[in-house]
């Protein structure tokens, strides 16, 4: 079995954006579903070992609003600075705690020329070979969108159960998609669903999520990186979407 609590279910930006210049920044309340931190997640192992996927810079927040102790790894999907770059916001902490850090070999060099002051142990990663922490057997998986990026499939080794984190991305292999095919849970980016942007060719687009979704059948579909640039509230994204889980910030998932 593992826990799941997902940190944050924002996009690059997070809502409120910048300078709020949307109506939902206007008026979004703190703690209110419609709060979003950059997307990030924490899993809880059977042994209680702690996985944080993605180090957002709203890291320290999250640390402190979800009352995390120090984790066992974090895993990193790319070197984007909404995924990577909260290790900056935290070295003082790693300074006195050494953590360790799960990236690919583009997420190193970056990590290298930039961030080596911060002393962590970095394991670098090859996409479809697996690793396991405790009961959790974690296997990278390529997606296009910068670079190098890596998704995560995280399968229970006792029972099997395999859920899918796909971050950031426009399309995805054929190997992928063989890989992630009729998953138990997918966990989804959905920056520009329900949103008229047509300018960002890193990022699938709001006309491209159903032919997208067809070909792998999830029996749940999670949807996270969640902007506001569509304009709607929570509860509207739940009641436009029926057939997805519009996840918030603090969201709760056991799987056994």
């Amino acid at each position: 079995m593992f826990n799941l609590t997902f940190l944050g279910s924002g996009c690059w930006q997070g809502i409120p954006a910048p300078f709020c210049e949307d109506k939902i920044s206007k008026k979004v309340k703190w703690n209110s579903k419609d709060f979003r931190f950059r997307t990030s997640l924490l899993i809880t192992t059977k042994n209680n070992k702690k996985i944080i996927v993605e180090a957002t810079p709203d890291i320290r927040l999250q640390s402190w609003k979800f009352k995390i102790e120090k984790p066992d790894a974090i895993l990193i999907s790319h070197w984007h600075w909404d995924h990577f770059f909260g290790l900056l916001d935290i070295s003082w902490y790693a300074e006195k705690n050494r953590l360790t850090v799960y990236g690919n070999e583009s997420t190193k060099k970056w990590y290298d020329s930039s961030m080596n002051h911060i002393p962590v142990n970095f394991i670098t990663f090859e996409s479809y070979k697996p690793f396991e922490i405790d009961n959790l057997k974690i296997t990278p998986i390529a997606v296009n969108h910068v670079d190098k990026t890596d998704g995560f499939i995280l399968e229970d080794k006792d029972s099997a159960k395999k859920i899918v984190y796909l971050p950031d991305l426009y399309s995805i292999s054929e190997q992928t998609s063989q890989a992630i095919k009729g998953v138990d849970v997918l966990i989804l980016d959905s920056t520009y669903l329900g949103s008229d942007i047509s300018d960002d060719a890193t990022h699938l687009k709001n006309n491209q999520f159903a032919e997208f979704l067809s070909k792998i059948s999830a029996h749940e579909i999670i949807l996270t990186g969640i902007g506001s640039y569509h304009g709607l509230s929570h509860k509207d994204l739940v009641k436009k979407y029926p057939q997805f889980t519009i996840c918030y910030d603090g969201m709760k998932r056991k799987y056994k």
